[in-house]
């Protein structure tokens, strides 16, 4: 390409325009990437918002669940708390039976003791007749002696004394009959009086449970009234939290709306920047073939000159029957098994890697500002790329990304303004991200790539001016 003359007193100047579109066409393409990173932004963070949105919709869900479930706790509270009210009243009123039964074991006790009392004293009374009867015998025995002595006179008193000694005998048997009698009363009343005061040791037990049992049943009472206590102020706090609640939603409601109207801004602004870039692109491609920047002219003829090698070469291929048409222009793109970022093949990458990678190292090996050569299809599909970019995957992702770029389908905006550029060639500039937030001036010449007059693709030479290739991170 000759460069067209131009009378210019400055000529340094004039080889700054096409660096100032550079420039702008490089602040453009950094102020779309930015709206790009903030859209990218926005998206996630309402993607978190929608997130937010259906936490807060379970959390509202579950609270009114606790409302209910704290309602329906308190309607069991009050029916226990009414039921325990019935069974307590029952309860109290079968307690005082039973203490008044356990007084009436105690008055009988009492009562029993007393008739125990009574049968000792019957006990002494018949000793003391028994005797009296055996006095009465001895007294009828010598009356009976002397009668005897007194012949005829004392005969009436020995009939007396007979009868009183037979009334003694009488006396003396009813007297050991009331004996045994009261003897076994006595026994009896032992066994009554025994198993009394077994009862009434076990009386004062019962008492004291039934106080204990008095006790529970208040301490029951009163942790149900508390768990209905706790209850209505868990359905207070509820309350409150299903206000606080309704409040978040509303703000989310509203974060949402304010979150896509600023979505739908920058994609404006996005869409605005991205034509002025392409605006900028135009004018840098303009300058050059206007040959007012010599530099980027002799990078255009080097990207021309590498082109017409690729075509020749594949002419060849074509002709000679080693490359077939329907292999040159496969679109099967068969995934790389395990390849991550995700690598493609098709019938064109066997000969694509034998016959266009030499001529992709020559080209970016052989001028010291060309960073990368490369050749992409309609689609941005690479076949095969320079060596340095078709390194053998480690399975670190940074490093894959970087270096195993051969059968990568990538298509950016320069890219597609290219690909649809029926020019001899097409220039563009952007911005290369580096290391450490930094990033570097990237120039890019494109040259359709025709095989037996139909459009397969682009070669794509980038190059740099300032920097070398091991600074750049690839096409």
């Amino acid at each position: 390409m000759k460069p067209t003359a131009i009378d210019t007193q400055d000529a340094v100047a004039l080889e700054q325009i096409p660096e100032s579109c550079g420039a702008v066409t490089v602040g453009c393409a950094e102020v779309a990437g930015v709206v790009d990173a903030v859209i990218r932004s926005s998206e996630t963070l309402r993607a978190e918002h929608t997130a937010l949105q259906g936490t807060v919709a379970a959390l509202e869900a579950d609270q009114e669940k606790v409302a209910e479930a704290s309602d329906e706790a308190r309607l069991l509270s009050e029916r226990a708390i009414e039921k325990l009210s019935e069974g307590t009243s029952l309860i109290r009123s079968s307690l005082g039976q039973i203490n008044d039964l356990l007084e009436l074991v105690e008055t009988l006790g009492q009562h029993v003791t007393s008739f125990s009392a009574a049968m000792e004293q019957v006990r002494r009374s018949a000793q003391d007749i028994d005797n009296i009867a055996e006095t009465t015998n001895i007294l009828a025995l010598n009356a009976t002696i002397e009668a005897m002595r007194a012949g005829d006179a004392g005969r009436t008193f020995a009939v007396v004394a007979s009868e009183v000694k037979s009334l003694a005998n009488d006396t003396r048997r009813a007297t050991e009959e009331i004996a045994q009698t009261i003897n076994a009363l006595g026994a009896e009343a032992s066994v009554v009086i025994n198993r009394i005061e077994q009862g009434s040791e076990a009386s004062g037990q019962a008492k004291a449970s039934v106080a204990r049992i008095e006790g529970t049943m208040d301490s029951v009472s009163e942790l149900v009234e508390e768990v209905d206590k706790q209850n209505d102020m868990i359905a207070r706090s509820t309350g409150t939290i299903s206000t606080h609640v309704n409040a978040v939603q509303t703000v989310l409601t509203r974060y949402d709306s304010v979150t896509r109207q600023n979505e739908k801004q920058l994609a404006e602004a996005q869409a605005e920047v991205t034509g002025l870039e392409k605006v900028a692109n135009d004018m840098f491609d303009g300058l050059v073939r206007a040959g007012l920047s010599p530099r980027d002219g002799v990078m255009v003829d080097h990207a021309m000159t590498v082109a017409k090698q690729l075509i020749d070469v594949t002419q060849s291929a074509l002709e000679s029957g080693a490359l077939s048409s329907a292999a040159l222009f496969d679109r099967d793109y068969t995934p790389m098994p395990g390849s991550d970022p995700e690598r493609f093949t098709t019938g064109l990458t066997r000969f694509a890697d034998s016959a266009w990678k030499p001529i992709l190292n020559y080209s970016t090996d052989s001028v010291e500002e060309c960073v990368a050569t490369v050749c992409a299809d309609e689609n941005g599909f690479m076949p095969t790329h320079i060596d340095r970019f078709s390194q053998q995957p480690t399975g670190d992702a940074k490093h894959d990304t970087q270096f195993c770029r051969n059968g990568l389908i990538l298509m950016d905006e320069a890219d597609r303004v290219a690909s649809k550029s029926e020019a001899p060639y097409r220039l563009a500039v952007f911005r290369q991200p580096g290391d450490e937030q930094q990033y570097y001036v990237v120039r890019s010449v494109y040259v359709p790539l025709r095989f037996d007059g139909r459009r397969w693709g682009d070669l794509k030479c980038a190059y740099m001016f300032g920097a070398s290739d091991e600074e750049y991170e690839g096409s």
